[in-house]
This record gives C-alpha cells, sequence and structure tokens, in this order.
C-alpha cells in the first residue's frame, strides 16, 4: 500500500508529502492543474527514464520518496536477492534526478537500478491511465488475466520453466545437426589428412634422426679417411705422437729418483699416453665402422622428403606435432562416426521434453477455459451495471501450431454492445467509453487476485456520465474494501464516493507557478463536488446537490 508521497522541486511543486490512506481515495482538480505531475512522479519511482526537464526551474534537483507498506513476500525476496536490507512492514523506494540530468534510484536508501524499480512495482503499484486501455487488444495481456483469475500461476511457472528447457534442447540439437552436417562434409578429405599421416608411421624424435644420418651417409669417405689420418698421425713409429710420448716419459723417468717433480710428470705423461692411446684405437676402429651406402642414403633422402613435405603441408615444424595433428584427425573422425549415437541420443531427450511442454501446456489451457467461463459471466455481469444492459463478450480460444513461451493458446476477446452487431475482437468495435468500463470491470475481477495493494485509475470515466459514473463509483469503492484504490476523476459522482478526497489546484505570482495538494475536510468536499457538478459559480442549491450527492455515495 503506498502510505505517504513526498515530492520536492518537481516540475510545478516546491514541496509537499501527501498521507494516504487504505482503501478508496480521489484526487480532483481543474484541468492543468497538476494531477498529472503526480502520476507523473509515481511513474519515476516505478523506473521511468527521466531527463532534468523535470526539475523545476531554478532547483539544482528533484527528490520523490514513497513509502509502501503491506508488502507482498516477493519484494522482500527481491530485496534480499539484490543484497539490499528488508524490512517486511515497510519499503522506501526514492529518485533523485539533478539539474545535469543524473538520476539515482534508492531502496531503503541503498543505491539500485531502474531495472530493479520496474520488478518492484509490479508487486507495489498499478497505475492504470487511458493508453493502458490499449492492452485490451494485446494478446499477451488477455492471457494474462485468464491465468491470473484462474490462479494457476504456479502452473504456468512450471509451464513456461519446462518450455525455455525444451528451447535450450532444441538449439542444442540444431547446433549439434549442424556440426554434423559440417563435419560431414569433410569427412573423406579429414579421412585423406588422417590415412596419409597413418601411413607415414611418423616417430618422435624422427626428423632430427634422419637429418644426422643423413649427413653422415653424403660424407661417409670423407669421415673415413679423415678418422685413419688422424689414428695414423697418433701411432706412426717416426712422427707420430704416440712414440714421441713415450720416449719423453722414458727421458723423465730417468730423473725421478733425484729430480721430485719428475714424479708427477712422469704420471701425467702416462695418463696422456693411455688416453691418446684409446682415442687412436677408438677413431681407427670408428673409420672401419663407416661405410658408404648409396641404397641406405636413397632411402633416408626418401624418408626426409616425406616428413618435410608433410611439415610443410600443414605448416608445422616438428614431428611430435605431426603426431599430434594425427591423433586430432582420429577424434574428430571419431566423432563423426558416433555423431548418429549423439543425435539420436539428443532427439530422444527433446522429444521427451517437448512431450513435457504439452503436457503441461494442454494442463494450462484447460484451466484458462474453465477461467474464460467465469470471466465471461462475470464481465457480462458487471458491464450490466455499467450501464451496458445488451453487452456480449466472449473469449475465443485457439490452439497455435506450435508452442509459446505464453503456452499452447491465443486468446481473443470478443465484444459487442448491441444486439444487433455480432461480437468483434475489442479492439476493433469497441469505443473509447465502453473500452474504460471493459477495462475497469477486469481490472475489479482480477484485482483480489493480484498481490497488488496499490491500483491508481488515471481518468477511467472517459467517455461516461451519470448513472454509469455512479455505478463506477460503486465498483472502484468495493474494490477499495480489497486493497488501496486511488482515482483521479472529473467526474462528482466518483468523487463523492472516496472516502478520501485531495485536491490539486496551482497558485500564480508575478514570478511563478505553482501546484499544490490538499486533503480536503466536509465542507471543502461539498464545494469541490459541487464545482464539478455545476462549474465555478456556488450557491446554496448546487452545494446541497453536492451534499446529498456525498451523503448518497458514502451510503
Amino acid at each position: 500500500m503506498l502510505q505517504s508521497l513526498s515530492i520536492r522541486n518537481f516540475v510545478l511543486i516546491d514541496e509537499l508529502t501527501i498521507q494516504f490512506t487504505p482503501h478508496f481515495s480521489v484526487i480532483t482538480g481543474e484541468t492543468g492543474a497538476g494531477k498529472s505531475i503526480i502520476l507523473g512522479a509515481i511513474a519515476l519511482l516505478m523506473g521511468q527514464r527521466a531527463d532534468s526537464s523535470t526539475i523545476r526551474p531554478g532547483a539544482d534537483r528533484c527528490i520523490i520518496e514513497a513509502h509502501f507498506t503491506h508488502l507482498d513476500a516477493a519484494v522482500g525476496a527481491m530485496l534480499e536477492e539484490e543484497d539490499i536490507d528488508s524490512d517486511e512492514e515497510e519499503c522506501i523506494v526514492r529518485r533523485e534526478i539533478t539539474a545535469k540530468g543524473k538520476s539515482r534510484a534508492f531502496v531503503n536508501d541503498t543505491p539500485a537500478s531502474l531495472q530493479l524499480l520496474k520488478r518492484l512495482s509490479e508487486y507495489l503499484i498499478d497505475i492504470h491511465s487511458q493508453h493502458k486501455n490499449l492492452l485490451l487488444g494485446d494478446a499477451g495481456f488477455q492471457l494474462s488475466v485468464l491465468d491470473l483469475y484462474s490462479g494457476e500461476l504456479s502452473l504456468l511457472e512450471e509451464y513456461q520453466a519446462s518450455f525455455r528447457a525444451f528451447r535450450s534442447e532444441q538449439r542444442a540439437y540444431e547446433e549439434a545437426c549442424q556440426e554434423a552436417e559440417d563435419l560431414r562434409r569433410e569427412q573423406d578429405y579429414l579421412q585423406f589428412q588422417y590415412d596419409q599421416l597413418e601411413e607415414a608411421e611418423v616417430e618422435s624424435g624422427e626428423l632430427e634422426s634422419l637429418e644426422e644420418e643423413e649427413r653422415q651417409l653424403s660424407h661417409a669417405q670423407e669421415i673415413r679417411d679423415e678418422l685413419s689420418g688422424a689414428a695414423s698421425a697418433l701411432e706412426d713409429d717416426d712422427r707420430g705422437a704416440l712414440p714421441a710420448l713415450f720416449h719423453a716419459l722414458r727421458a723423465v723417468e730417468s730423473i725421478r729418483r733425484y729430480h721430485t717433480p719428475a714424479v708427477e710428470w712422469c704420471e701425467r705423461l702416462e695418463s696422456a699416453r693411455i688416453e691418446l692411446q684409446d682415442l687412436a684405437s677408438t677413431m681407427s676402429d670408428e673409420a672401419e665402422e663407416v661405410t658408404f651406402s648409396p641404397k641406405r642414403l636413397a632411402k633416408v633422402e626418401a624418408r626426409l622428403d616425406l616428413l618435410r613435405g608433410l611439415l610443410h603441408k600443414h605448416s608445422l615444424t616438428t614431428c611430435d606435432e605431426l603426431i599430434e595433428l594425427r591423433d586430432d584427425l582420429s577424434n574428430r573422425l571419431e566423432q563423426i562416426n558416433s555423431s548418429d549415437e549423439h543425435l539420436t541420443a539428443l532427439s530422444t531427450a527433446l522429444q521427451a521434453r517437448e512431450a513435457e511442454v504439452l503436457r503441461l501446456g494442454t494442463a494450462l489451457s484447460k484451466t484458462r477455459s474453465e477461467a474464460a467461463r467465469a470471466i465471461e459471466h462475470a464481465l457480462i455481469t458487471t458491464l450490466h451495471e455499467l450501464g451496458m444492459p445488451h453487452v456480449r463478450f466472449l473469449i475465443r480460444q485457439e490452439a497455435h501450431s506450435t508452442p509459446t513461451l505464453l503456452g499452447l493458446d491465443h486468446i481473443t476477446f470478443l465484444f459487442s454492445a448491441n444486439k444487433e452487431i455480432e461480437p468483434e475482437p475489442v479492439a476493433d468495435i469497441a469505443s473509447g467509453g465502453e473500452i474504460s468500463r471493459l477495462m475497469l470491470a477486469l481490472k475489479a475481477l482480477i484485482a483480489d487476485r493480484r498481490s497488488l495493494p496499490t491500483i491508481i485509475f488515471d481518468e477511467i470515466d472517459t467517455g461516461v456520465s451519470g448513472e454509469t459514473a455512479e455505478r463506477i463509483a460503486t465498483i472502484l469503492r468495493r474494490m477499495g474494501q480489497s486493497m488501496q484504490v486511488l482515482a483521479v476523476t472529473h467526474l462528482p459522482q466518483i468523487a463523492a464516493a472516496g472516502e478520501d478526497h485531495f485536491y490539486i489546484y496551482k497558485e500564480h505570482s508575478e514570478e511563478s507557478t505553482r501546484s499544490y495538494i490538499r486533503h480536503l475536510d466536509t465542507k471543502e468536499r461539498i464545494d469541490e463536488i459541487a464545482r464539478m457538478q455545476s462549474g465555478s459559480k456556488l450557491t446554496e442549491v448546487t452545494r446541497a446537490a453536492a451534499q446529498a450527492l456525498l451523503e448518497t455515495a458514502q451510503g
């Protein structure tokens, strides 16, 4: 419930605070007095975007704040989700807009997004203005009326969760089909690449090993000759290093008895002799082992050509990368071969999900059909009260060819206010006054079925007068018994029915124009209702008529 509304520096308002009470209240005032300003301020609290033009001229910022009570449990859950302190008894929403166009929103003094304000407003307040009547022709709105009236919103939520899962699985299946198709188109090429690599039997490090062998085979004779020459240079009897080293060793040995350093020199010469002897023997043996094989060289070169060709083809540099590519191709081919099984599994799961969607959708359609019959009867009864004795109202329910997020049904409200005219879609046939009354009847029908403590009607009385206005007033007052109802009106019959009456007016000075609002006492109400009935000239007669209307409406 909207407990209070505070506005500062907004359009033509300096500062005002309105305390609202439960049940049914009315707001009146001359055209242009500022009723739309109040509604505009509330709209900002519901998340509507704003700019600096909403700030009163000369002010640096405007502030709008509302206190809401009697909160739905969903409000607390939403605030907890946003990590905002929650008071189960009250929710405070505030908007601040600066002259530079910057806007900030707060919920319980915690910064909040406009998106959160919009979500919260669904559980706090509903402003019904003339343009909202256009919703009557909207299929989504018509479905929501049936679902609200049936009270099966949990079934709708279950259906929608299942439908979203179905659409997600459907997209996954379609993507898997496309991927499988793409893979099948390149399967032959992938298989060719894999077979080529598999047939090559590439081994890790093979390229480096073959390149080394190629170098040896290409210079085999040169290696053999040089190794033999090196061995001879060490072992030659006349000029070899080993004979010379042997003579040096003998010479040093001859003096070690009387020259101490010679002992160490002998050891070092002996060690060098042994090392050179081993080296000469090794090179000699290696020279014998080296052979030139044109056949093996040709085989190595052919293998290298194959490996280098594969590396160049795939823009790779090592045999390990070729092996990795071969394994990747093997996995992709295996994926192609197993794609049919995967698609079958996905298709089976998708069919099961679709069956669940259809099951829940069928159950939802049944509840809507039952609600439609009850709504038809209840609306006709209410519309009779509103001065439409020959009205016919039907709800046509047709099945969609495929499930949608809103269910399996396409709903159309059919309406006719006259006996001789067959019911047609509301948006095509109803006049402005008829649509207003029909919308009021619908709102009255579903008001107590929504978790919404406050509803504001902005000139719901458009296009009606006299007895019909009195009946609208009766319905609004009746709605006010189960929820807070505020009505902006120009009709005295509706103004008289309110339990509280607020009056909006302007005052002009040489420098500015300002809008104000005040709560009327009984005497002031009589004067205002008299003005609404007879114009600005008040007499005892007009006041008496207004008093009589007020007493009758208050019952």
